[in-house]
């Protein structure tokens, strides 16, 4: 018989919006998630987010269906760091790559299984997201507004 994993707690986490990183031809929303703190990241850790977010998106991110609009969430977790890249595509469509790094390395940045979508807190962001596009994409005219969806943060407990 295999044991139950141990249950988690859930206790709301700090999200702050941590400025925009530059990629090639993307543009993307980066979040600090923590469960302790203020969200806010170490220097390390922002070179862990990028580097997920440098291998992870397509290329070029303008064409092919694409945007060049996206989202890093970086989530400093009770025992690692965890870094999901998020990007649209085809109107509708969300694609996601997460990677993971130990704390005494949080650039050294390892990719996690393709079915794994993130845990509930970074699902709490990816909602955030999903109604961003929603919002500024899909009903805000033929043309969308993608600065719009760049500008819709999120800051506060999840």
């Amino acid at each position: 018989m295999t044991e139950a994993p141990e249950a988690v707690s859930y206790t709301p986490r700090r999200v702050r919006p941590l400025g925009r990183l530059q990629i090639d031809d993307w543009r993307v929303k980066l979040h600090g998630l923590g469960a302790t703190g203020d969200g806010e990241l170490e220097p390390a850790a922002r070179e862990g987010a990028r580097k997920a977010a440098t291998e992870a998106l397509p290329r070029p991110g303008i064409g092919g269906g694409r945007y060049g609009v996206g989202f890093v969430i970086a989530h400093r977790s009770t025992n690692a760091y965890s870094y999901v890249v998020g990007w649209w595509s085809y109107g509708c469509l969300l694609s996601t790559a997460a990677y993971s790094a130990r704390f005494s390395d949080p650039a050294d940045i390892a990719r996690c299984p393709a079915r794994q979508a993130g845990c509930v807190w970074e699902l709490a962001v990816i909602d955030h997201e999903r109604r961003a596009w929603t919002r500024t994409m899909l009903r805000a005219g033929a043309d969308g507004d993608l600065d719009g969806y760049l500008d819709t943060v999120l800051s506060g407990k999840v």
